[in-house]
């Protein structure tokens, strides 16, 4: 599995990915991909399995495929763009904004919950560790 910089040719296999996990926003996440935004891709087999993106100090929508969670790459993948936050800056803390049906992977990797609103969750990490 590699994990390499997102370009244009990798959008409808990004869109894919948050079909096969049944995700909502699909026309948000279209125009956040066409926005030129700091994404990675995971690819496997030459297949696009998973994507995350960053910015300042936080994670942006993160999936893994259906298909491929609970192998380990979800982890692989938030790990790698903690690493790529903490060298967009000096920032102590990395949080994502989640379903609350993922809240329990970050949880599991030591986020902690920071607030939310009805189905969405805000979790916190100290990004020291990762730097």
């Amino acid at each position: 599995m590699d994990i390499r910089a997102y370009t244009a040719a990798d959008r409808e296999g990004c869109l894919s990915v948050l079909d096969s996990i049944g995700g909502t926003g699909r026309a948000e996440f279209a125009a956040y991909l066409d926005g030129g935004p700091r994404y990675f891709v995971a690819e496997h087999d030459g297949r696009i399995v998973g994507c995350g993106g960053i910015g300042a100090g936080q994670l942006e929508w993160g999936m893994v495929h259906a298909q491929m969670q609970r192998q380990g790459l979800g982890r692989f993948l938030l790990f790698y763009r903690m690493r790529e936050v903490g060298k967009l800056g000096d920032f102590e803390h990395v949080q994502v904004r989640v379903p609350r049906g993922a809240a329990g992977f970050y949880a599991g990797q030591g986020f902690r919950e920071a607030g939310g609103e009805g189905e969405w969750v805000v979790m916190t990490k100290r990004l020291a560790v990762c730097g």
